[in-house]
């Protein structure tokens, strides 16, 4: 795994493998991005709470200024990841709790890149640049109970599942159970 930073952090690549890099995003990512997702709409639905049938370019825009905003005041790290040059997913470290050095990894991938390895990958260096620049302490993967993949990698990874919130999280007309996992930065290797 390569990395690069281009002066500050919002020009940050971190290379997985040949064909495949992590690339902090920019307000140019939004057409590719809304694509991506919009291709990927009814699958993303089932997991995340923002892919809606509403959701919008206009939405995309929104999240990529206000993640922009957060990765200035040091509270997120948002990247797109990217295959052969093309968005295909993201991750982030999302909502850095300083004091308590710990943050949670949240991720979406095209069902076209499922499978390959990609998100695993993708997850490794986020949690490489968590421990290692962002002085963390505390990592989490959630997912719903039910999404197998996404639970795949955290255990992948070695993470230790440490149990399930009970309706957790509100997903479009119903409480869903998460399941967390750990990692904390002594354990990683």
């Amino acid at each position: 795994m390569e990395r690069q930073r281009a002066g500050d952090s919002i020009g940050l690549t971190i290379q997985l493998n040949s064909d495949t890099e992590l690339r902090s995003i920019g307000l140019g990512d939004a057409d590719e991005m809304f694509a991506a997702i919009d291709r990927n709409r009814e699958r993303l639905h089932q997991w995340l709470p923002w892919a809606s049938s509403g959701y919008s370019i206009a939405d995309t825009y929104l999240f990529l200024s206000n993640s922009l905003e957060e990765l200035a005041r040091h509270e997120s790290l948002t990247m797109t990841i990217r295959h052969r040059g093309n968005l295909c997913g993201a991750i982030g470290l999302h909502r850095i709790d300083h004091k308590n050095r710990s943050s949670a990894i949240g991720y979406w991938i095209d069902e076209a890149h499922e499978g390959k390895g990609i998100v695993t990958a993708a997850c490794r260096a986020m949690v490489n640049e968590g421990f290692r620049n962002f002085g963390l302490h505390r990592i989490e993967i959630r997912c719903a109970t039910w999404n197998h993949r996404s639970s795949a990698v955290p255990r992948r990874l070695e993470f230790l599942e440490e149990g399930i919130l009970r309706e957790a999280e509100w997903l479009h007309d119903k409480w869903v159970d998460l399941r967390v996992f750990s990692m904390l930065a002594q354990d990683w290797v």
